[in-house]
């Protein structure tokens, strides 16, 4: 193993998601050896994780071992898993992260756990009432931040301006989109349609100093109208999973195809696979944490670890609340 004292840590959940440390452990090698300037600890089991890294090339590499022996199951309670299980993956992690030693947290485990030790752990900003869910969404063109995607089932007109400037921010900071546009989910694009939330919140983005360009109908999802979309966590997150489904379906429709040309069809299926695009940050709370997809594959993990080594290398939280407390 190498010497990590002088690069940023990002811990990973190795035992979290469908697949767990087979699935993980690969992901992690993959990233490592194409990316540099940070380290990985994998937390959980270090039996089932070295078992893991003695299969693959990975000697010269950044990794480190954190061992767990407590796991947080999907059918725990968030908040009870949280204070009873200490020593489970993201709990020790996050812990950890709060504590400086590691400088962010990924795991494909529990998302309901990932945001009840987030907040319980690390701690919302002050800025912040209501942290919120930024998921990438794949396109037929640029792909768009979406948040919430399901950290709050209800809203106010104020979360979404808080969603709208985090999302602005992370496009920038993270991103490297220098004036992103931000659209609002509706039914319709005239300010006066929708329901008493979107008309309040389109008023608000209206009136802030950010690149908002109206509503967005889910019609329009498909092109990619826009690069941050704002909308509460219940419909966030029905459209993030019709988007999981109609891309896995489009990706079967394509892959049987003869009809399309060869170049046109890779070109697609890259840009509708869910893999390629990593995993979910919870923005708004005192740390970074970065939340898989519970059936990611290692081709999944790499996305999501590479999205996770920026936020490691860039102190997103003290921008997220620079920017929230020059608005206000």
């Amino acid at each position: 193993m190498v010497d990590q004292d002088k690069l940023p840590v990002v811990a990973v959940d190795a035992m979290g998601g469908d697949i767990g440390p087979s699935a993980v452990v690969p992901g992690v090698v993959d990233a490592l050896s194409e990316t540099t300037g940070y380290s990985v600890a994998l937390y959980g089991d270090k039996d089932s994780i070295q078992t893991e890294l003695n299969k693959l090339d990975c000697s010269s590499l950044p990794i480190s071992i954190v061992h767990c022996t407590q796991a947080i199951e999907m059918g725990d309670s968030p908040a009870s898993a949280v204070k009873g299980k200490p020593d489970s993956p993201i709990v020790k992690a996050m812990t950890d992260h709060k504590a400086g030693i590691v400088s962010a947290v990924m795991s494909a485990g529990s998302t309901g756990a990932m945001v009840a030790a987030s907040l319980m752990i690390l701690g919302r900003l002050s800025s912040v009432k209501r942290p919120g869910i930024a998921t990438v969404i794949p396109t037929s063109g640029k792909p768009f931040v979406m948040l919430d995607s399901g950290a709050n089932v209800q809203a106010t007109p104020e979360h979404l301006e808080t969603f709208a400037k985090m999302g602005d921010t992370y496009c920038k900071s993270i991103l490297g989109n220098e004036n992103p546009t931000v659209g609002l989910l509706n039914i319709g694009e005239e300010p006066s349609k929708g329901s008493e939330l979107t008309v309040a919140a389109h008023k608000l983005l209206a009136e802030s100093n950010l690149n908002f360009v109206g509503n967005i109908e889910s019609k329009q999802l498909p092109y990619g109208p826009v690069d941050v979309l704002v909308t509460d966590g219940f419909t966030g997150n029905i459209v993030l999973k019709m988007v999981e489904g109609f891309g896995a379906l489009l990706i079967k429709i394509l892959s049987g195809s003869k009809d399309s040309k060869s170049d046109d069809k890779s070109a697609m299926l890259e840009k509708m696979d869910y893999s390629s695009t990593g995993g979910a940050m919870l923005l708004g709370v005192k740390g970074s944490s970065i939340i898989c997809h519970g059936a990611s594959n290692s081709r999944a993990i790499k996305s999501a670890l590479v999205i996770a080594s920026r936020l490691a290398l860039v102190d997103l939280p003290t921008k997220l609340e620079e920017c929230l407390s020059d608005s206000n």
